[in-house]
């Protein structure tokens, strides 16, 4: 089996985005290159209101800001182990942009953290990977 190359992991700055990172450094020794990583951070459009108030740039600035912040922690815990990620923010559609976002980028897997909850009642996946599940071709792989 062909080593992965090019992973991308999406993070919007929950615990539960943290889990893939965490994963990765464990299994770090495994690989005999380290793939490259890419955090992606997607943020959500702001109403279309919101654009009565606030010029195209100042929302794109905003947005870049928000997105940053979410993804600091993990590239921290990436970068204090040696790994330097390439940090993406993308505004929409949280799966869609996900799924979009890998394809663009060829990635070779998507790592996404699920909920963990289960028994009656609980779901095992979030909605976020689930779609992200229903809508890529790229291989996934769910961190619980």
């Amino acid at each position: 089996m062909a080593p992965v190359r090019n992973w991308l992991i999406p993070v919007d700055g929950s615990a539960l985005s943290l889990r893939p990172i965490e994963w990765v450094l464990s299994h770090r020794e495994d690989w005999v290159t380290l793939p490259a990583v890419h955090l992606l951070s997607v943020q959500t459009p702001l109403t279309a209101d919101a654009s009565r108030f606030v010029n195209a740039a100042q929302l794109k600035d905003y947005h870049r800001e928000e997105g940053l912040k979410a993804l600091s922690d993990a590239a921290q815990r990436l970068r204090s182990a040696g790994i330097e990620p390439e940090l993406h923010v993308s505004v929409g559609d949280t799966a869609t942009t996900i799924v979009d976002f890998a394809a663009s980028r060829q990635a070779d897997q998507i790592l996404i953290g699920t909920r963990g909850h289960t028994g009656l009642g609980g779901t095992l996946l979030g909605s976020v990977a689930s779609k992200v599940a229903h809508q890529t071709q790229i291989p996934l792989l769910l961190v619980r």
